[in-house]
């Protein structure tokens, strides 16, 4: 009998394809390069070139995501494997496994990676005792209540993974007899009770515990780890409890690489740290740590170093040696002060990253950035350097892709002439002095997603050096003295979110072609926004200033003209915006009606048209924008009766305020029924002369009779 003619056993292959089946049901496409008799050869598939046999399936983010419904693949499909390895299937959808005890016939089985999937009843992976399983990946799920015991009962398992599930309850039980651990990561679960020092400390292989993000309380000594030799990886971050400074010095016995004790209610440095000098990462973060900086960090640590939110004092720190090999180093909201070090860039000079944002930081910027052709961000706002940028950190620094400079006391130009920065893509300068016209050096930098150049003191023409910059997401000239015509440019940045033309000089009308910004009417703007957990800014929404950070800002489509000179009425094809949440043209010299088609604005949050010369009715296809919060028609030139259908019924006298003309609730003016048009103004003396000229023709009539 021919059990592998076709270079696959014959019961695998028709195995792989009933996985394919169910997979893909009812509608799904994955594997669709599936082709021939070997099944060996096919995507995901890895067979032992001795037996032919199977022995690792891989299927990554196979899954189609658009299917409805969550899969749940019957674990007897896998089980037909009987050489199977490795079993991956993170991000497809998974529900919770059929006859998961199934798996407990595979005998050789050391990997189960399921992460990424959304399986949340604990017992849908209760599989048994799996003797040879070593690795086991269930993180990143909605996994809840305690740890199912099942899965405590593989005790030969030596990497477990399960971050980032909705877990309670206390780990040490489970913990405790697991002794062959080697790896665990239970990071950004729910966990409370007091911190398992006792059953982690009896792992007496384990090299990496992650419990970083869960709600652990009480006091821990750090010393209960002393004897853990082959420990180089604790993050215990972010957590209720208290990590003790131990009044009695303790040696441990292992050499960390990586340490977080962030947010752990530390008030002294622990003693112990000064003995690891293999670090590579520490992170004292979000403490109440005092004094100086000592120099030995810099000495100890050689990749990236956090002391953000603490109570360090003190100039920058410095290495005892010539130079630190540091590559990232964040040392912002504290009350350092003095000058930055003139050789920082001789001192540091691998630093990929620098936040020294929100200190006391005084005097000139150094020009010895120019050295650090490494450098990826530079985060110094929130300081009171004073003078120009260097003209070397924007000409030479050409790997730089973040530039930080906020809320200074910066003069000169915005970005020094000819300067060249091709990889920039968030600048911050918001708040300084600094002059000039729109730095035209900006075209240069083609991938810029984020400019916020707001309350500075530009000046000129913004439609003569403003170029298009075809990735900008946030554009932010708020706050200047920009004049002339909105720029044509804006309508070939596609890809604008939010866009703050705001309190400044700007004339003429807008542009018809702002409908040309795909992102305003595209239904999935988010997708198209690579957001960073760097990126925030502040933005004036519903009247009222919000921060936005990191996913947030991706989602945030809003336009704010208000506080220009701008005239004409507002164009219809603004009205095209569906997807904008906030539109601000408030304070300007807007004519003509409101246009009746801003019900096709149906995302919209924030309306304010305030302060203009707006005529007619309100339209009552308003009443459409069942998302609208915030909304100002006042002090327009509007009349007629007030419709209070839909969601203009939920808006008080502010609102409308400021028309003479309009009449209704929730107004005190009662509407007149007879008199359907009011008296208008008489804003010039033309006109006034015009409308007394029939009355004077009355009484040369009457003389004459």
């Amino acid at each position: 009998m021919c059990l592998k003619c076709h270079g696959c056993m014959d019961e695998e292959r028709d195995a792989l394809l009933q996985i394919k089946s169910s997979i893909n049901s009812p509608q799904g496409t994955a594997f669709s390069s599936w082709y021939g008799q070997d099944c060996c050869q096919w995507e995901g598939v890895e067979c032992n070139p001795s037996t032919t046999r199977v022995i690792r399936i891989s299927f990554h983010h196979r899954r189609d995501q658009s299917l409805p419904e969550l899969w749940y693949p019957n674990a007897t499909l896998f089980a037909q494997f009987k050489d199977l390895q490795e079993l991956e299937l993170p991000g497809n959808q998974i529900g919770g496994l059929i006859s998961p005890n199934e798996l407990g016939r595979l005998q050789q089985l050391q990997k189960i990676d399921v992460h990424d999937n959304s399986i949340q009843v604990g017992s849908h992976l209760c599989w048994g005792k799996i003797p040879s399983l070593r690795f086991l990946d269930l993180s990143t799920n909605k996994l809840e209540g305690d740890i199912p015991k099942c899965l405590c009962e593989n005790l030969r398992v030596k990497e477990l993974f399960l971050s980032d599930n909705l877990l309670i309850g206390n780990i040490g039980t489970c913990l405790r007899n697991m002794t062959s651990l080697e790896y665990v990561d239970l990071s950004d679960n729910s966990f409370n009770g007091s911190f398992p020092s006792l059953p982690i400390s009896n792992l007496t292989n384990i090299q990496s515990v992650i419990l970083s993000g869960n709600e652990f309380k009480g006091r821990i000594s750090l010393s209960h780890f002393a004897n853990l030799s082959r420990l180089s990886y604790l993050d215990i971050s972010w957590n209720s409890m208290e990590v003790e400074t131990e009044s009695i010095t303790w040696v441990p016995s292992f050499n960390l690489s990586v340490l977080n004790l962030a947010a752990c209610n530390l008030k002294i440095i622990p003693s112990f740290i000064s003995s690891q000098r293999h670090l590579e990462s520490l992170d004292l973060s979000y403490n109440s740590l005092i004094g100086k900086i000592p120099s030995w960090m810099l000495d100890n640590v050689s990749k990236k170093l956090q002391l953000r939110r603490n109570g360090f004092i003190g100039p920058f720190p410095k290495s005892s040696q010539n130079s630190s090999q540091l590559s990232g180093l964040d040392i912002s909201d504290n009350f350092l002060s003095g000058s930055f070090p003139e050789d920082i860039g001789l001192n540091i000079p691998e630093l990929r990253y620098l936040n020294a944002s929100w200190n006391n930081f005084s005097g000139r910027l150094p020009p010895s950035f120019v050295r650090m052709k490494q450098l990826l961000l530079l985060e110094l706002s929130g300081n009171q350097f004073h003078g120009e940028i260097p003209y070397g950190m924007t000409s030479n620094m050409s790997s730089l892709e973040y530039l930080g400079l906020s809320r200074n006391n910066l003069t000169g130009d915005v970005l020094p002439k000819n300067s060249s920065l091709p990889k920039l893509r968030w600048l911050y300068l918001h708040r300084n002095h600094l002059t000039g016209n729109f730095p035209d050096s900006l075209s240069k930098s083609m991938d810029l997603l984020l400019a916020d150049i707001r309350e500075t003191d530009m000046s000129g023409e913004l439609s003569s050096y403003l170029h298009v910059l075809p990735q900008i997401r946030v554009l932010l000239l708020g706050g200047n003295n920009f004049e002339g015509e909105i720029p044509q440019q804006l309508c070939q940045m596609r890809h604008l979110h939010v866009l703050d033309l705001s309190r400044n000089n700007l004339s003429g009308g807008i542009p018809k072609c702002i409908d040309n910004i795909t992102s305003w009417t595209n239904e999935t703007p988010g997708l198209n926004f690579p957001w960073d957990p760097w990126t925030t800014f502040e933005f004036n929404a519903k009247g009222v200033s919000y921060t936005y950070r990191g996913r947030s800002t991706s989602y945030l489509l809003a336009i704010d003209m208000s506080l220009n000179r701008l005239t004409g009425t507002i164009p219809l094809q603004m009205t095209q915006l569906n997807q904008i949440h906030t539109l601000n043209l408030s304070n300007n010299l807007l004519t003509g009606q409101i246009p009746i088609t801003f019900a096709n604005m149906t995302m919209l949050e924030s309306l304010n048209l305030s302060r203009n010369i707006l005529s007619g009715k309100v339209p009552q296809e308003l009443r459409a924008l069942r998302f609208l919060e915030t909304f100002d028609i006042s002090f327009n030139n509007l009349s007629g009766k007030l419709p209070l259908e839909g969601q203009l019924g939920t808006f008080d006298k502010k609102s409308y305020m400021g028309n003479p003309g309009l009449c209704g609730p929730p107004l005190d003016k009662e509407c007149d029924e007879v008199l359907e048009k009011p008296p208008s103004f008489f804003p010039n003396k033309a006109t006034t002369y015009t409308l007394l000229q029939p009355s004077l023709c009355a009484i040369l009539l009457l003389f004459l009779e």
